[in-house]
């Protein structure tokens, strides 16, 4: 290890024995506080609080101070119940307190004075309003995830349901915000990374059975969270209570039960409509089945948890070129997830857990359909191991210690049928394998997590850090042995040069990586009560970041945070905030592939070769081989992405169950990294370059930006007396020169022409969830989903400037100038129960897009295209899914 990870290691271990006590890691755990008086008002020291997990019976314990002030940390996410007593005063009890993952909560009390003992037990709501944070965030809980239609068993698809969060068309992120480009959020489980460094992907989708619940802050984030200059999505697992319960459950999808794909459907965007007898529906079948069982192994101290989810999921593609027979290939996938849990409480002084979790899915035959053949298939193996563990301590009653290890071991096995076989490209054929295949992807995570938190006076203050080695290394055959491009379909003739290959690429260079990352921070923050109805949270974040290869500075890697939340009625129902803050992402790992890495392979052009051997001369002309003259290189100094954030917003509870907030937000995002050629083409000057005697010299560096402005507004109900109800609606503009890590000018005559709309800026964006209980057992729960279009870029086809990029955008228009159509679709969930005893089963029918309209996306921005202006796909047709549970 380098000198700076042994000093962050030096440092961390001094953190952890010096300030042996209370602390919020990455805020999974949560705080309360508040005032305790009499009828009168007078404030009541020394009243003794016990607040109990109904389910799994820990305690904590604490006493109000001189000022009549608590305040208690360290709580996990759970239904508790919290006693207030103090001699002279009637005791109080309030049960069923919901306090949700992160939360920091106002709960005060007025005691009643009494000549005997005497005790008050009431039913409680948990305040809806956090009145002393800062941040734009929101909780998916256990309910909706149990509860709302869920396609693909993925709950992170949930995170939608809140203002300023938007899907991401890709399975390895699935959703950002403040317009940012990808790899920009952090997903944490339990606290601690669940991402894979290469690109930021999730690196394991844990069963929805096993998430309790989850909490999503697009902004303005405290300083205890770091790696992210968009969102931040935290999720916690469940754990087992008192009680044994289970569940055993299953999921069937069948093509019998869903509606045809516009684009099978139809010949073509707005053509005619095909008869019933003219297409057939693509045969396949999804099965997915498991269940979990949690209890204590000792009653109020040793609790289990453990579930299952398992995947058969069977279809098949089609190749339909003309130059072969027309073949079905089959396409499988499975998967295996465990999760185990186990939490133990030792004491009221120290609490621990360990997690363990496997993801393993399997895909079997990616890849062929239309003119790709059969030999391209890809088998795709998936694989996460984790091994979490925790020791909360409370060493004193003003303070707390929260440790978190993580081990994992993710990785991604990508083989080919014919791994040794050229890549080859005809018009209307391409057989062979992929020309960057076979490849593989191994990443070993270490992650410390150690933070400790103090509570003087009217100060909260938490110190902190969190240390991740990434042992990143494996291997990408790309173009190796070669790929070989034919001009023309017709049959290769030895005896006719039109037959011959016009292109053959290929790399000489070691197939292998290997890139050691380090990504750690150092935080420190208060929580300031300046007066009683007026908090201030500000804070300082401190990030290093370490790849292999690449020249990253960290000097200017400092981000301070500032927030104010005031309530401005003094009623607990009441919220103003507003903050202003500096926020940076981690490095991906993909860029050095992107620079070292790329520049190794020594990638070789040469025109006109042989065949079928293209090392050989062509007999018919003259075989051309071009020095391997592209260049990568990283930029020295590179400062890490990140953004500048503002918010305003008010949060008003109304009655019992609703609450309203509207949140004002702005992101300037700043140091993206993208691609720059510094020895591209100059425009117009008949294809002549600064340097001529080399060709393309790749920089990648940090000048990308962006700029995000957004009207945030929620309306939630949360579930009682049978129903729940959220809406969420954003108003938003989003701009971008970069969307993609190996982003590049498409003009280098003006390069604010690539400053446009980011793909995922949608104007107008409305999300509507509810559940509602109805008559004989029966509820109705469902999402509903508006847009606006989102941009697509408008091109001329042609090198207009003569720059050899073409891809110039007309007169007058500038990246993503064009809009395609909106996005509408209604999911609908409908469950039957039926109670026996404590046994409970639950038989539902899942529906996506209700309403079976076709939602386009793949518009052809190419003027030269007779496709143009037109989508090239549809997003999936009304889809329908049975389920059934069975509950013990």
């Amino acid at each position: 290890m380098k000198d700076g990870c042994k000093r962050l290691i030096f440092l961390s271990l001094i953190l952890f024995f010096i300030f042996q006590g209370r602390i919020l890691t990455q805020t999974s755990l949560v705080t309360i506080e508040g005032m305790i008086t009499d009828d009168e008002g007078n404030i009541l020291p020394g009243a003794s609080l016990t607040i109990r997990n109904m389910n799994t019976g820990y305690k904590y314990h604490a006493y109000s101070r001189q000022d009549g002030r608590y305040i208690v940390s360290g709580i996990e996410p759970g239904t508790y119940e919290i006693t207030v007593e103090i001699t002279g005063f009637k005791t109080e009890i309030r049960q069923n307190l919901v306090f949700n993952v992160g939360a920091r909560l106002t709960i005060d009390f007025r005691l009643s004075p009494t000549a005997v003992e005497e005790e008050i037990t009431v039913v409680a709501q948990t305040p809806m309003v956090e009145l002393t944070k800062s941040e734009v965030s929101g909780v998916v809980d256990r309910k909706k995830i149990e509860d709302l239609p869920l396609y693909g068993r993925d709950f992170a698809q949930l995170a939608t349901l809140k203002a300023g969060v938007i899907s991401r068309p890709s399975g390895e992120e699935p959703v950002t915000t403040s317009g940012q480009p990808r790899g920009s959020g952090e997903f944490l489980i339990d606290g601690v990374s669940n991402e894979g460094n290469l690109v930021n992907l999730i690196r394991s989708n844990i069963p929805a059975d096993a998430i309790q619940e989850f909490r999503v802050l697009t902004n303005m984030f405290a300083a205890e969270y770091g790696n992210a200059s968009g969102l931040v999505m935290h999720a916690i697992t469940r754990s087992g209570t008192n009680e044994f319960r289970g569940r055993i459950s299953g999921f069937l999808r069948d093509e019998a039960f869903d509606s045809v794909n516009y684009f099978v459907n139809h010949e073509g965007y707005k053509g005619r409509k095909l008869s019933k007898d003219e297409y057939e529906k693509e045969e396949f079948s999804e099965y997915r089945f498991g269940g979990f069982v949690g209890g204590p192994l000792i009653k109020d101290k040793f609790h289990f948890f453990f579930s299952y989810e398992g995947l058969r999921y069977e279809t098949y593609n089609t190749v339909t070129s003309p130059l072969i027979p027309q073949e079905t290939v089959p396409l499988t996938s499975t998967n295996n997830q465990y999760l185990l849990k186990l939490n133990y409480q030792l004491n009221e002084k120290n609490l621990f857990s360990f997690r363990f979790s496997r993801d393993w899915p399997f895909d079997k035959g990616l890849g062929p359909g239309g003119i790709y053949s059969a030999d391209v298939a890809l088998d795709i193996y998936y694989g996460d191991l984790s091994f979490q563990g925790n020791w909360t301590l409370f060493p004193s009653d003003n303070t707390l210690n929260e440790l978190k290890l993580l081990y994992s071991y993710y990785d991604v096995r990508i083989d080919t049928k014919y791994p040794n076989s050229f890549s080859i490209s005809r018009p209307s054929l391409f057989t062979g394998k992929f020309v960057n295949q076979p490849q593989r992807d191994w990443e070993k995570r270490y992650q410390i997590v150690d933070n400790f938190s103090i509570f003087l006076g009217k100060h909260s203050i938490k110190l902190g850090i969190d240390f991740s080695y990434i042992d990143a290394y494996g291997y990408i055959y790309n173009y190796n042995p070669g790929y070989v491009l034919f001009a023309t379909d017709a049959p290769f003739d030895p005896a006719n040069p039109a037959t011959y290959p016009y292109l053959f690429i290929y790399t000489k260079g070691d197939p292998n990586f290997s890139y050691p990352v380090t990504n750690a921070g150092i935080f420190a923050q208060d929580s300031w009560k300046i007066h009683p109805r007026i908090t201030l949270n500000y804070g300082l974040r401190w990030s290093y970041y370490k790849v292999e290869s690449l020249h990253i500075s960290n000097k200017k890697n400092f981000d301070p945070r500032i927030g104010v939340s005031i309530d401005p009625l003094g009623d607990g129902k009441t919220v103003i905030r507003a903050g202003f803050g500096k926020f940076t992402n981690n490095i991906l790992t993909n860029e050095a592939l992107l620079t070292d890495w790329f520049n190794q392979l020594r990638i070789q052009y040469v025109y006109n070769p042989g065949w079928p051997d293209p090392f050989k001369p062509n007999p018919f002309g003259t075989t051309i081989v071009l020095p391997a003259a592209t260049e990568y290189i990283a930029k020295e100094g590179q400062i890490p992405p990140n953004t500048i954030q503002f918010t305003f917003g008010i949060q008003r509870q109304f009655f019992t169950d609703f609450s309203a907030g509207a949140d004002f937000v702005y992101a300037k995002g700043r140091n993206l990294i993208r691609w720059y050629n510094l020895n591209h083409v100059i425009p117009g000057t008949g294809w002549q370059r600064p340097d001529p005697t080399k060709g393309n010299v790749w920089l990648t560096e940090d000048t990308g930006k962006s700029e995000y402005t957004g009207l945030l507004l929620s309306l939630q109900k949360r579930y009682s007396q049978g129903w729940a109800l959220e809406i969420s609606y954003t108003l938003s503009k989003a701009l971008t020169d970069t969307e993609i890590e190996w982003s590049s000018p498409s003009n280098y005559d003006d390069l604010s022409l690539d400053y446009g709309p980011s793909n995922n800026d949608a104007r107008h964006r409305l999300i509507v969830n509810g559940i509602v209980d109805i008559p004989f057992g029966f509820q109705l729960s469902g999402i509903l989903t508006y847009r606006t279009a989102l941009p697509y870029n408008i091109i001329t086809g042609r090198d207009d400037n003569r720059d050899a990029i073409n891809s110039d955008y007309p007169p007058g228009k500038k990246r993503n100038s064009g809009r395609g159509t909106d996005y509408f679709d209604i999911n609908l969930r409908i469950s039957k129960f039926v109670n026996i005893s404590r046994f409970n089963f639950q038989v539902f029918a899942e529906m996506f897009n209700v309403t079976n309209r076709a939602n386009f996306g793949g518009f052809v921005g190419n003027m030269q295209s007779s496709l143009f202006g037109q989508p090239t796909w549809a997003y999936d047709p009304r889809l329908i899914q049975l389920g059934i549970r069975f509950n013990f």
